[in-house]
């Protein structure tokens, strides 16, 4: 399996994290946009991953043995990306329900954080396909060495380079690139 596909699993993991958020149909976000919202997720991402593969996972695995050091290591850049990762979740919450956009839009920081952090955590680590934890434990392995900008970076180019190839984003979308219900604008 190649790194390529390895960070596709991972990609693919974090998108299928939030339905709520992943599925507007209207808004589109730009690569820096979806980088500082998977910058901020990454850490609920990891966490949840690690609950939801640790009964199939080997005890020596990179999860079951090094998740929640990095998780915690990429949480301590969850500020810095905060402002910008809340405006690509509203914009794409805007798409799925006005009411829920709404909702968000009105609530403080300190109430909208955790709620995004129980949401994408929970998400993940009741619907992540259990057939799938080996492959993620190995992406997550060769992907820890990174800052999670640089690994947030590469999920949100892999996402755009993937959704523009032929087969995922036909003709017909040729300003956006849209893969597992995000839709990435045309920068």
């Amino acid at each position: 399996m190649t790194v390529h596909r390895k960070t596709l699993i991972l990609a693919a993991m974090l998108l299928g994290t939030a339905p709520s958020v992943a599925q507007a149909e209207t808004a589109c976000l730009t690569r820096p946009e979806a980088q500082a919202m998977f910058t901020y997720a990454l850490p609920q991402v990891i966490s949840g991953t690690a609950k939801r593969c640790e009964q199939v996972l080997p005890s020596d695995s990179y999860l079951r043995t090094h998740g929640s050091e990095l998780a915690a290591r990429y949480a301590s850049q969850k500020g810095r990306s905060w402002p910008e990762a809340k405006a690509a979740f509203l914009k794409l919450s805007q798409g799925r329900s006005s009411d829920v956009a709404k909702f968000a839009r009105n609530l403080p920081d300190e109430s909208l954080r955790p709620l995004v952090d129980i949401t994408v955590e929970g998400l993940v680590s009741q619907h992540l396909p259990l057939k799938s934890c080996d492959r993620i434990d190995l992406a997550v392995d060769l992907l820890a060495p990174l800052p999670p900008e640089n690994t947030a970076g590469l999920i949100a180019l892999i996402v755009e380079m993937t959704a523009k190839a032929k087969d995922v984003a036909p003709a017909d979308v040729a300003d956006k690139a849209k893969i597992a219900g995000l839709t990435l604008c045309k920068d």
